[in-house]
């Protein structure tokens, strides 16, 4: 089902939540709701849901305007950070939840929780208790759960968030396979822009209750549209008042007409890739992202003098 949000503001006693938010989500794909803490997207997630209603504008699912249908007739499953499991619950009894209220056969919702259990990698699990579980697999039941009455929509508020960084790279990667097979068009937020680039199809930043960019990983990576999408959607340096990713700075061991000194203060190796953090001339910081092999061929060590080449630089117009 597309998603269509026209015009929604949405205020809570002096703070703007949300001003003016318009976004469309084409049916069956992966979008994330990208942004800083009290920028708005949990908001705009829960108005979506119909788990607040909002002071102006509309929302629209599958081509129908449901702004003020209540939750239960929007075919919406809804994930939270912190699962809510029945804890007295076994895993099949969590799963079955929504089913069982709606009454469904019994052979029917057998077949239904045996389905999703092996489809979240959790048949075997099914006699477990939610404290018997690791947080990653409780996640993965929480969405078996959402599954279960097969909603047209699934919504996802920091599902990750409260696990290690290992288990969060794990269930994003299961994440992105669990929606190509099921294809349910689904929003998911995050503040973790790597988990954002890495998930989804489709990103939407905000900021302040507004949108200030939405549109694929490739296009707020390369074309962003000003200072803050740039700087919230992967790493980036100052130079000269001018925005560069660190990958697009050349560090050179001889002077070059239009390269700046500078200092090598500290490497950092990441893996096959090494930090450069530098300091210019004036002592302002700048970092440079190499490879290893580069790093090495420089032959660089701290208190080096180099030259750095911007290869390409980005400049916004000042926010109005």
């Amino acid at each position: 089902m597309a998603i269509e949000v026209k015009g929604v503001s949405k205020r809570f006693g002096d703070f703007q939540a949300l001003d003016d938010v318009s976004l469309t989500v084409r049916d069956g794909s992966l979008t994330a709701l990208l942004g800083p803490s009290g920028g708005g997207k949990s908001t705009l997630l829960r108005v979506i849901a119909g788990l607040e209603q909002p002071d102006s504008g509309s929302v629209h699912i599958g081509g129908e305007e449901v702004t003020n249908r209540p939750v239960q007739s929007r075919g919406v499953g809804f994930v939270f950070q912190h699962y809510a499991a029945f804890k007295h619950m076994t895993v099949r009894d969590n799963v079955a939840f929504g089913l069982s209220i709606r009454k469904r056969p019994k052979a029917e919702i057998r077949d239904r929780v045996d389905e999703l259990l092996k489809l979240v990698h959790l048949d075997g699990f099914q006699g477990r208790y939610p404290n018997q579980l690791s947080g990653g697999q409780r996640q993965r039941m929480a969405l078996a759960r959402a599954l279960a009455v097969q909603p047209e929509v699934l919504l996802l508020d920091e599902p990750f968030g409260a696990l290690d960084a290992n288990v969060r790279k794990e269930l994003r990667e299961w994440l992105r396979r669990l929606h190509e097979e099921v294809h349910v068009t689904t929003i998911f937020v995050t503040h973790d822009q790597e988990e954002a680039m890495e998930v989804s199809e489709q990103i939407a930043v905000i900021n302040h209750g507004r949108i200030e960019q939405a549109g694929t990983p490739d296009e707020l990576y390369d074309e962003p549209s000003n200072a803050f999408v740039m700087g919230f959607v992967g790493p980036v340096a100052k130079l000269d008042g001018r925005l560069v990713r660190p990958h697009d700075l050349t560090v050179l061991d001889e002077a070059e007409e239009g390269a700046r000194e500078a200092i090598v203060e500290r490497l950092v190796r990441v893996g096959f890739e090494v930090r450069v953090e530098l300091a210019l001339g004036e002592g302002e910081p700048v970092s440079a992202l190499l490879t290893k092999d580069e790093a090495d061929a420089l032959e660089l060590h701290e208190g080096q003098i180099v030259w750095l080449r911007p290869d390409r630089v980005r400049e916004f117009a000042a926010p109005a």
